[in-house]
């Protein structure tokens, strides 16, 4: 019986499937049979039965999860354990792309003036990427786009940035005091494609309105959806929806313009997301202290 044998065991109970848990492990699906098969072997069980499709884990099979379970985390912990031994710490992150644009980079050079002792490593993915790799112990902390929906993973809302209505300067809606989001209804809009959680965002406070959103183009990159947005708009393709942090620049240097639209009140919520194991991590409670902090001042 091996670690890697348990990893894939434990993947297996989680995905209820032996192709599932070879995509998550990166591995064909006859090598998790033929791991399976062999641990059961060496222990002589059965660990698996079949009821319909999906495989059920036996008495036996469920008890050695929580043995398995257990044991993962314990030697999970031990590089950290052995760089606290040195005075090191290991910080894993994963930031979203609105996370990763705005805030999140000079909180991290700030955090590592004041906390050398520990090592920061940075990930950006999507939020449902981002929500996977913490659910399965991969990242330690999460700046996600919304609330996790895993049960082993605990969130609290940390920041908000609002979302701005942009158009090329020289739009006749800029001259005007006040938009109405009917009138923009029966502009070129430019979103992301559906799915996006801005997308969504801009559905519900259409919806909330009455009023019908008819996007004249969707950006379906979500890495480059901000840049996207923001070139269409300034090379007068339509009317955009953005995050403001993501265009500061672009407002100082002329090129874009943010439309007064009181109708349009929204923000887009960051999320603080930890996996529950891991809410008594030194790092995690060093680092998560810190952005609650810097978020607190004026």
């Amino acid at each position: 019986m091996t670690l890697w044998q348990l990893k894939v065991f434990a993947t297996v109970a989680r995905e209820s499937s032996f192709t599932e848990a070879g995509k998550v492990l990166n591995i064909s699906q006859p090598s998790v049979s033929s791991l399976i098969i062999g641990l059961q072997k060496s222990l002589g069980v059965k660990l698996f039965e079949k009821l319909g499709v999906k495989p059920r884990l036996t008495e036996a099979g469920r008890r050695l999860l929580r043995l398995a379970e257990h044991t993962i985390a314990t030697v999970d912990k031990i590089p950290e354990a052995m760089a606290e031994a040195e005075g090191k710490h290991r910080l894993r992150i994963g930031g979203s792309v609105l996370a990763a644009a705005s805030f999140l980079p000079a909180a991290i050079q700030k955090f590592k003036k004041k906390h050398p002792e520990i090592e920061i490593n940075l990930d950006v993915y999507t939020s449902d990427l981002l929500e996977k790799e913490l659910s399965e112990g991969n990242i330690d902390l999460a700046l996600l786009g919304w609330a996790a929906h895993a049960p082993n993973i605990s969130t609290e809302p940390y920041h908000q940035e609002e979302i701005v209505v942009i158009a090329p300067p020289k739009h006749p809606l800029t001259k005007k005091r006040s938009v109405s989001l009917e009138q923009l209804s029966s502009e070129p809009l430019i979103v992301p494609r559906e799915g996006m959680r801005i997308r969504e965002i801009l559905e519900q406070a259409f919806a909330d309105k009455e009023v019908p959103l008819t996007p004249s183009i969707e950006i379906g990159n979500q890495f480059a959806v901000r840049d996207a947005i923001r070139n269409a708009v300034a090379s007068g393709l339509g009317i955009g929806f953005i995050a403001k942090c993501h265009v500061t620049g672009d407002i100082k240097a002329g090129r874009i313009k943010v439309l007064k639209v009181p109708e349009f009140k929204v923000k887009r919520t960051t999320y603080i997301a930890v996996h529950k194991k891991r809410l008594d991590s030194h790092p995690v409670r060093v680092f998560k202290d810190f952005l609650k902090t810097r978020n607190q001042r004026p």
